[in-house]
């Protein structure tokens, strides 16, 4: 049996699943970590709103594009020096690729679907928030990505699982908080991309499973190279 159960392409009871992880503590979150949740707090607020995960999920690509860009320039590395292919070495590495292609689409259509709903709403977004304030921490946290992989992946995908963890737990909490959502029917073009949900609470309960879907792919890396 695997040792991690993964729910993308899966039916599963989504409030079942909201409860386990209510249940569960989130994985410990290094200084990074915890100085980027406060800051986030302290410009966004400490509340749960559509536009403040419209954010989150803006910053929740950029650890998979460091594993795939990482991983390719590994792959060129290798083939500029070996004399004979390395099959073992270059499988991993296109393993990294796709499973960092894989992580970066699943969060772009989480801000998608998130942004048209926001949009669907007519909730107002304002330019400092959500254009400027998110740029200069996209500049940071794209670089902070990168470097960190550089360094050491382990680090890299330990990280990662703590982010994804926390992100899990603030989705089912946002859910939790917004019983009327369980009420309320929700549909995006988006969804031709992306499974299918009846309700707005159950899509936010979905991109919560998907969260924590992505912190069990960072840990079974790291379990490999531990």
């Amino acid at each position: 049996m695997a040792k991690y159960e993964y729910t993308i392409g899966q039916e599963m009871d989504l409030r079942k699943e909201q409860a386990k992880t209510l249940a569960t503590p989130s994985l410990p979150a290094n200084f990074i970590l915890r100085m980027i949740f406060v800051v986030f707090d302290l410009v966004y607020g400490k509340e749960r709103t559509l536009p403040k995960f419209i954010v989150l999920e803006m910053l929740a690509r950029y650890p998979y594009w460091a594993w795939e860009n990482g991983a390719y320039k590994a792959l060129s590395r290798l083939y500029a020096v070996c004399d004979k292919p390395c099959p073992q070495v270059t499988d991993e590495l296109l393993h990294l690729i796709d499973l960092g292609r894989e992580g970066q689409d699943n969060e772009q259509w989480h801000l998608l679907l998130l942004a048209d709903i926001v949009h669907q709403k007519g909730i107002k977004l304002s330019w400092f928030h959500h254009y400027l304030i998110p740029r200069i921490l996209l500049i940071k946290y794209n670089l902070l990505a990168k470097l960190i992989f550089w360094i050491n992946p382990c680090w890299s995908f330990a990280m990662n699982a703590a982010f994804e963890s926390h992100a899990e737990h603030q989705y089912m909490l946002m859910a939790k908080e917004n019983p009327a959502w369980d009420q309320e029917p929700v549909d995006t073009a988006y969804f031709q991309y992306y499974p299918r949900q009846r309700t707005l609470g159950d899509l936010i309960r979905r991109i919560g499973l998907d969260e924590r879907d992505h912190m069990n792919h960072s840990l079974e890396e790291l379990g490999k190279r531990a």
